[in-house]
């Protein structure tokens, strides 16, 4: 018995030890080869990028510019209603509507929409209905919309005479 005491229990414990040890060692790799087959599966594809402008807005941006004092700051593709106070927003239902040109004072108060537009688009009609609406609703909270029809070349004293007429007069105070 004595034998058993002092020999056979040590090199179990040992043999039970290094056993548990093997056992999660192997856990531990398998573990690791799952996690890193699944990181290879759910990695992103990726895309090729573009320029943020397309050369029409770009081209109609620098006439903007040259358009209106510097002071003014003009953004592309703004949330319209983001223009909004945020706890009417879920009233005004305008949610994936953009505004193609918002003129900003340097107070950042917006003080005109600019709807750029080509007769490129197939539905002009239900792009014009869904517009419409969202125009009449930044039309009565003080925001004026100009509706200007793109052509390749953008006459910059045209484009200040409708912006002019829009605004009325064109120098807002801020």
């Amino acid at each position: 018995m004595e034998f058993i005491v002092k020999f056979v229990l040590p090199m179990l414990a040992i043999v039970l030890v290094a056993g548990i040890y093997i056992w999660f060692l192997n856990s531990r790799k398998a573990d690791k080869s799952k996690c890193e087959i699944k990181q290879t599966c759910v990695l992103p594809k990726s895309a090729p990028v573009v320029p943020y402008f397309e050369s029409i807005l770009q081209t109609f941006y620098q006439a903007l510019k040259q358009a209106l004092p510097e002071k003014y700051i003009i953004y592309v593709n703004v949330p319209i209603e983001k223009l909004f106070e945020p706890s009417k927003r879920a009233n005004l239902k305008m949610a994936g509507q953009y505004a193609d040109y918002v003129i900003f004072t340097p107070s950042w108060m917006p003080i005109l929409v600019i709807d750029l537009f080509d007769m490129s688009i197939v539905n002009l009609d239900r792009v014009n209905k869904i517009k419409n609406v969202s125009k009449e609703i930044l039309r009565n909270s003080g925001i004026p919309v100009l509706d200007y029809q793109y052509t390749d070349n953008c006459d910059i004293g045209d484009l200040r005479r409708k912006i002019a007429n829009v605004l009325n007069p064109l120098t807002m105070k801020d």
